[in-house]
């Protein structure tokens, strides 16, 4: 009798050990091989196009490209993929076939045609891996977490200013004093110029125009503009995203948002010291307490020290009226 308890309670622990295993194993967990290597494992290296927080309009398409780095033991062949995740799944089809064979130790980038949603605000897409047998990994320390990419929709009716559209407007200066817009490229006074799609230093593409500000060639130069007036209301934002040019290795330059009252004084709201690092930053200025006044707002670039090298990126500077 005991005998055949035992028997029983064995058989049933194998069977939900042999249930188990499987749905751990395509839930991401890695796989290990008698030497503890894991086979199928990526690590994360940059996103090539689209940085987390870029803004997009309502239904614009849009390419999102991962650089990934194969660090299993096993090569990634063309039957390789990747596949929806969760959040939304923001146009992409899924499976996207990998594009080309990655061994041990090489990188790709892998892409995928988007559209933004038409609604306004923050929307993110989750997608992770899958082998040829249809088990899924990903990045991490367990092989298991997805890659992502979260965009910033901006309705038509969200934009109250927009600084680079009226950057022909602004009264620009340096040291030298009153600066055309644009600029010209290599004018040692400092210059400025409207910018599509700006290269970011972390090698993306900004979906969205951009300024390139270049302070005054010399000791702590710098180059400014100052905006027509604007009255600021309740639940406005300023949004930008901060970063030197690519390929700017010697870029070490504070951004500085100021603003003017209308008794003329000028104050200074945010700033940010930025160098070339490989990151990109996302910033959002709350202006609640400006609201209800009329004033002008300064976008200035300064260098610290030498001005060699400084080629500083406004990306998609814009007053975001997002109500209360």
């Amino acid at each position: 009798m005991f005998r055949q308890k035992f028997l029983t309670v064995t058989l049933l622990v194998v069977i939900l050990c042999t249930q188990f295993i499987p749905q751990a194993h395509a839930e991401g967990i890695p796989q290990h091989n008698s030497l503890g290597q894991v086979c199928d494992w990526a690590k994360f290296i940059s996103d090539v196009t689209v940085t987390d927080g870029a803004y997009f309009p309502a239904g614009a398409p849009f390419v999102k490209t991962w650089r990934l780095q194969n660090i299993g033991t096993c090569t990634w062949t063309t039957a390789y993929s990747l596949v929806y995740y969760s959040g939304e799944q923001l146009g992409g089809v899924t499976p996207v076939m990998m594009p080309k064979e990655v061994k041990p130790g090489e990188m790709v980038d892998i892409s995928i045609n988007m559209v933004a949603p038409q609604t306004g605000g923050y929307h993110d897409s989750t997608w992770i891996l899958r082998n040829a047998s249809s088990v899924r990994f990903g990045i991490g320390a367990n092989a298991a977490l997805p890659v992502w990419v979260t965009i910033y929709v901006i309705e038509s009716n969200m934009v109250a200013f927009d600084f680079v559209a009226n950057a022909p407007y602004a009264q620009w200066k340096s040291g030298a004093g009153a600066l055309p817009f644009p600029g010209t490229s290599g004018d040692t006074r400092g210059y400025a110029i409207k910018l599509d799609n700006p290269k970011l230093e972390d090698g993306s593409l900004d979906p969205q125009p951009g300024l390139l500000a270049v302070p005054q060639n010399k000791t702590d130069g710098y180059i400014q503009a100052t905006y027509p007036e604007f009255l600021v209301q309740q639940g406005d934002r300023l949004r930008t995203t901060v970063s030197c040019e690519y390929g700017a290795t010697g870029c070490y330059a504070t951004f500085r948002v100021d603003y003017q009252t209308s008794n003329g004084v000028v104050k200074t709201l945010w700033k940010f010291p930025e160098k070339y690092e490989g990151k990109v930053y996302h910033s959002t200025i709350d202006l609640d307490s400006l609201a209800g006044q009329n004033v002008k707002f300064i976008l200035t670039v300064l260098a610290t020290g030498s001005a060699s090298g400084d080629r500083a990126l406004w990306g998609a500077p814009r007053i975001l009226r997002l109500g209360t």
